[in-house]
């Protein structure tokens, strides 16, 4: 096999990577996100009560006194 034989089988390797790639990337992308549901009052009321027992608790083990 001589050196152009050699070099255009690589580009022709190289060229086929590159369509698969990019043929990964675009499926990849295309399908849209499902949308999520809205969280119902009781599940946004139950976050918040758990983000104020926290808030709560690491006021209380602050280690820099006010």
């Amino acid at each position: 096999m001589n050196l152009m034989t050699r070099i255009d089988y690589g580009m022709r390797r190289l060229g086929m990577a590159v369509v698969l790639l990019l043929g990964m990337i675009l499926m990849g992308c295309s399908s849209a996100p499902e949308p999520q549901p809205e969280p119902s009052k009781k599940e946004v009321q139950q976050d918040s009560d758990r983000f104020f027992e926290k808030m709560k608790k690491e006021e209380t083990q602050s280690p820099y006194p006010e």
